[in-house]
């Protein structure tokens, strides 16, 4: 029965979940429970899910404030459907009225929405805040104010705290004279006490003060839900001596309760779809653009198509969901129609009727792909067809919609960033008051782990052992950091999820504005589907935009217009470069994983390439299911049936169950089910209890029907191992026609796919190995130029006739923005770096980082002036220039040629730099950069590094150490010891049938890439300089899997740069006596195993971000003593 209860979807404000909140009311025997979040109704629908589940009834409201120049909250309930329709209107309204973020309401707001709401005014309200100010007048004309505004309740608080007690008397007094029923409430927080020092960090962290008393809105603890016991005795504290008082108290209570009850069928409305409205018959229309898309697709005389429509229109008829297919196939040819690339995902791919529609290319019957893996008659809700787009325009993807489908009827859904280890250690360690540089180190020594892993993971990981922060003084801050574990500390726009329903939409969910400035839904995905509100997942991948791009520079170079759906998909020249896995940038197959299967597979065709994403999967991993079908492939064992009946379902795999979809066929197979219900015996296999009664029903239905017991017991191993973690086919079908198009595009326009791949990055290496790889293709890489450089990256003709070369972009250069570059593309060509600063207008720190990386080289090639002399004129220039609003300093020349005057005399400065009379720089005053220092700032600049490569600088310690390359690693024999160097471009903790955390590097040494494996035995010694060091020396053997493919096992790994340190030192002794190794620890599992219901073991700590800054980058640390120079003071 309590009306007043905040969640944890109270951003920063409450503590406990809904679910947990409805598992206590209800083991405290309470019949009803609200949850009224703080300005939103985040936790609205898990609430009602919650109660559902716990058998108890929903209340649902939100907590509004500030109310007018008064100031105050307000928890205003919903009563019934037109309650929740006013409510969810309301919130809208007040986020609205407001900055982002920051809603704004007043009494009219509410007196516009007042239907089916009602009002409880407690200690924050306006009136509240009078009564504690003890000004009864002012609080009775505020209460006569609401009184008209919407039904009204007084609502009763009593914390404890010093004054409570008396607030709560006169505010009982001021009802029963006005005439206003109270109610009480314990204005929750929190589930327990013992959460009280939680709600105390969010108290702080919320307001961005330390911890103190005088920041804190709970000081007593008494904020938790209650039981009925303990608030009859808060009501006879309130109430008095008069008893009778008391019970009526708690008995209006309970009426208010019962009477705002919310049914979420009724008056919810999650019961049934509200799709967008269609004119005229939605079945019939389908029907005729479907059979318009079988002659389109040249299936009109085809039987089995004929026969498959059929069934599929059955289903979409019996279900509803002809408005749905109707309205995606809408939103798709709308974002095509702008030239934005767009491709179906996921299991929506298997549906004949999408093909038909045009929302996907992939013909499911050509590829063997079912419907019901996407919808059948077993499955409930909505089905779910996501969109790839291109990252760069998804927004304008988004735009096109709500053009479309109208503002009032679209919306994005939102979601909930909540906290992990490293926000929860920052909120934390701020509220503590410890020196922003400290949490910053704390935070980052931890993995991308949950906030509840903090304690486990010091122990676990040895990166985190050798640490030493367990044995500090930050128990405290690791303790409640820990009770922070998953709640929700702000909300975001998914990215990708857009509502598309009616004119109803506003009626069911509040919305708030994007940080995007789009509408957007305080539910998340889970909340909308549960509403019944269609969601279309619009993806913004960016190899979609890369491929765009580099569609758009073949045009701009060689004038070839390409159709990337329309190239041949059978290429041997794209299939020849596939099969030697230098994959890099390539979608889906340039991680070391899939570089290695790439290699032992040798995929020859498109069918290959579905097979080679779907094996790269934990599914086939955890029931060994990769080597069978390799040595099958490859002619090593012949294809293994489990029965002959099953060898149709199984041939394209060899045996090997591989697919979602040879799942659905061998339940059907073995037991008669039919596809639709060996869909929902498929998804019943992720957890025990559903395996379980799986287990039963296969057992019996296939031992009926004839099959062996030793037949039946095999086949269901592999499904229990398989079932739940595989991969559907037609994802793989549709993952593997970017991949080839990416592939072929490497191999036919090598120049513009670099340029496409460097413009928007879409893969897992840092641009610097992209820049390599390219290299290693024959693609020249131009410098950066103010005169040559696009905003973006683009390929450039090195001669006419000749190479094609990339060139760097202007917006690799840091902090450099949009409309600088803009500036800098739209004022070429320049003749001098004055005629640059006078018209590009760039910061004076821009300039200075286009000089150090080389931008104005080509201009002052000959005679050649070295770029410090330029920085120093940067300075010159700007200590005589008058920008615009900056004005002149008194007694000041300006620089002051304006466009057209030529006279100036640069009087034996440098050539082309007139600085007029104000200051003169003398040219070749100053030593030219090293390439140590080139390569410094290309690094610190552009982040990467592009005249030469920096492993170069340790050429001589690696060739003294016998440093074995990339491209001779091939051909070492395996198992022979080898020591490898190189730039760390890449980890992951992937997980592993072993169930270990296997730590997977790649090193970067100028000739390709180095694939590393740290095991668990090696990780005490390795782990800390794996996720800490940039430049890496790695000793291990060496492991050959297929042609080609090679990496390396560690056994031991050394920083560079410190054993650089020693040979500078002491030579080659000093660095062997470094690297000395005598045994040791030989290590220990990392973590307790996480076993599935399947069978199939985990690493806690695998596919998780690891420690320390990102590698995209290089480190902010300087890589040797060195200086590009100053360009002078700021001011003269």
């Amino acid at each position: 029965m309590h009306l007043h209860v905040a969640s944890a979807y109270s951003l920063r404000y409450g503590v406990a979940p809904p679910a947990a909140l409805a598992r206590r009311a209800a083991e405290l025997g309470m019949e009803t429970l609200a949850v009224t979040d703080r300005d939103g109704l985040y936790g609205a629908v898990r609430h009602v899910r919650a109660c559902g589940e716990a058998g108890i009834g929903a209340v649902v409201g939100a907590d509004l404030g500030p109310f007018g120049p008064e100031g105050g909250r307000a928890v205003v309930l919903a009563a019934g459907r037109a309650g929740w329709r006013s409510l969810c209107r309301l919130v809208t309204a007040a986020h609205e009225a407001g900055e982002r973020g920051r809603p704004v309401v007043d009494r009219e707001l509410v007196g516009a929405h007042a239907e089916g709401l009602v009002v409880l005014l407690g200690p924050a309200s306006d009136v509240g805040r009078a009564i504690a100010a003890r000004r009864p007048d002012e609080a009775a004309r505020r209460l006569a104010a609401w009184r008209e505004t919407a039904e009204t309740v007084i609502e009763i608080v009593n914390h404890h705290d010093a004054g409570d007690g008396h607030r709560a008397a006169r505010m009982l007094a001021l009802a029963r004279g006005a005439g206003v029923p109270a109610v009480l409430t314990n204005a929750v927080r929190y589930l327990e006490p013992a959460d009280h020092p939680v709600a105390q960090v969010l108290d702080v962290t919320r307001r961005l003060v330390p911890l103190d008393r005088r920041h804190l809105d709970d000081r007593t603890g008494h904020a938790y839900l209650k039981s009925v016991p303990e608030m009859r005795r808060v009501a006879e504290l309130s109430c008095g001596p008069d008893r009778d008082e008391a019970s009526a108290l708690l008995a209006a209570t309970r009426r208010l309760s019962e009477r705002c009850v919310l049914d979420p069928g009724r008056d919810l409305g999650m019961d049934r779809a509200h799709l967008p409205e269609i004119e005229g018959d939605a079945c019939a229309r389908l029907a005729a653009r479907c059979a318009e898309g079988m002659a389109g697709r040249g299936l009109e005389r085809s039987r089995a198509a004929a026969d498959r429509l059929a069934s599929e229109l059955g289903v979409i008829a019996r279900k509803g969901l002809a408005a749905y297919f109707l309205t995606v196939a809408d939103a798709a040819a709308l974002i095509r129609a702008r030239g934005i690339r767009c491709a179906i995902r996921g299991s929506g791919a298997g549906s004949l009727v999408n093909h038909l529609l045009g929302i996907g290319d992939l013909d499911p019957l050509r590829h063997g792909l079912v419907m019901e893996r996407f919808l059948a008659d077993s499955r409930e809700g909505l089905p779910d067809i996501d969109l790839d787009v291109e990252s760069a325009r998804r927004l304008e993807a988004y735009e096109a919609l709500f053009d479309r489908f109208g503002a009032g009827s679209t919306a994005c859904v939102s979601m909930m960033e909540t906290y992990r280890a490293r926000s929860a250690i920052r909120d934390v360690g701020n509220a503590i008051g410890l020196p922003p540089q400290e949490i910053d180190a704390i935070a980052k020594a931890f993995p991308h782990i949950r906030a509840s892993q903090i304690g486990a993971a010091l122990d676990d990981l040895p990166e985190l052992r050798q640490s030493n922060l367990a044995k500090g003084r930050l128990e405290v801050l690791f303790r409640i950091a820990e009770r922070l574990d998953g709640l929700p500390r702000h909300i975001a726009m998914h990215p990708c999820g857009v509502l598309l329903s009616n004119a109803t939409l506003r009626d069911r969910t509040p919305l708030e504005r994007s940080a995007a400035g789009f509408p957007m839904s305080q539910f998340d995905k889970a909340d909308v589907e549960a509403m019944g509100l269609l969601k279309l997942d619009v993806i913004g991948v960016r190899m979609q935009s890369a491929m765009a791009h580099a569609v758009a520079e073949a045009a701009r170079v060689s004038g070839e217009e390409i159709d990337l759906e329309a190239v041949p998909r059978d290429d041997p020249a794209t299939f020849a470069l596939i099969r030697t896995s230098r994959t890099l940038g390539c979608f889906q197959i340039e991680s070391p994983g899939q570089r290695e299967l790439i290699g032992r597979l040798q995929p020859r065709d498109l069918d290959d390439l579905v097979i080679d994403i779907s094996l790269f999967r934990p599914g086939p991993v955890a029931s060994d299911m990769v080597t069978p079908f390799l040595d099958a492939r490859g002619g090593r064992r012949e294809p293994d049936y489990a029965h002959p009946d099953l060898v149709p379902v199984l041939r394209e795999s060899l045996g090997v169950v591989i697919f979602h979809e040879q799942v659905l066929r061998v339940l059907d197979v073995m037991t008669g089910c039919g596809l639709s219900r060996a869909e929902a015996a498929r998804r019943a296999l992720g957890d025990e209890r559903g395996q379980a009664a799986v287990g039963a029903w296969f057992r019996d239905r296939a031992l009926a029907r004839g099959y062996g017991e030793a037949a039946v017991e095999r086949v269901w191993r592999t499904l229990t191992a398989f079932g739940a973690f595989g991969f559907c086919k037609a994802h793989a079908a549709s993952f593997a026609l970017p991949t080839y198009q990416s592939a072929w595009l490497k191999r036919h326009h090598t120049a513009a796919f670099y340029a496409g791949v460097l413009t928007h990055d879409p893969g897992m290496y840092p641009k610097r190995v992209i820049l390599g790889d390219a290299r290693h293709f024959g693609v020249p890489i131009l410098p950066l130029d103010v005169n040559r450089s696009a905003v973006d990256w683009h390929a450039e003709p090195v001669s006419a006739g000749g190479t094609t070369g990339i060139r760097v972009a202007l917006s690799e250069v840091r902090g450099i923005t949009d409309a600088e570059a803009d500036r800098i593309v739209a004022g070429r060509p320049y003749g001098s770096l004055t005629d640059f600063w006078r018209r590009a207008r760039v910061s004076r720190p821009i300039a200075e980082r286009l000089v150090l990386a080389g931008a104005f080289d080509a201009l002052y090639a000959a005679p050649e002036v070295p770029r410090r002399d330029l920085l120093c004129q940067v300075g010159a220039l700007d200590r005589v220039t008058a920008r615009p609003g900056r004005g002149v300093a008194a007694g000041q020349l300006p620089l002051g040629y304006e466009d057209g005057d030529e006279d100036g005399d640069g009087g034996g400065a440098l050539p082309g730099l007139e600085t007029g009379p104000a200051e003169r720089i003398p040219a070749g005053g100053l030593p030219p950069m090293t390439p140590a220092e080139v390569v410094e700032a290309e690094l610190d600049i552009l982040g990467l590094d592009v005249s030469r490569h920096v492993l170069s600088f340790y050429d001589g310690l690696l060739a003294a150490l016998g440093v074995v390359r990339a491209a001779d690693l091939p051909d070492r024999p395996a198992g022979s010891e080898v020591l490898v160097a190189g730039v760390k471009v890449a980890t992951q903790t992937p997980a592993v049938r072993s169930g270990q955390r296997v730590i997977f590097a790649t090193l970067d040494d100028a000739t390709g890439p180095i694939d590393l494996a740290f095991f668990e035995s090696v990780q005490d010694r390795c782990a800390a300089t794996v996720f800490g060091s940039w430049l890496m020396v790695v000793r291990g053997r060496v492991r050959h899997a297929g042609a080609r493919a090679v990496s390396v096992t560690a056994a031991a790994c050394w920083d560079l740069a410190t054993l650089n340190e020693e040979w500078r030192r002491g030579g080659t002794d000093a660095v062997r006596t470094a690297m000395a190794w005598t045994g040791g620890s030989q290590g220990r599992p990392v973590g307790r195993r996480i076993v599935h219901p399947t069978g199939f073991a985990t690493s806690p700590y695998a596919d998780i971000g690891h420690a320390g800054p990102a590698v995209k980058r290089p480190p902010a640390a300087r890589l040797w003593h060195a200086s590009g120079g100053s360009s002078g003071p700021t001011r003269p």
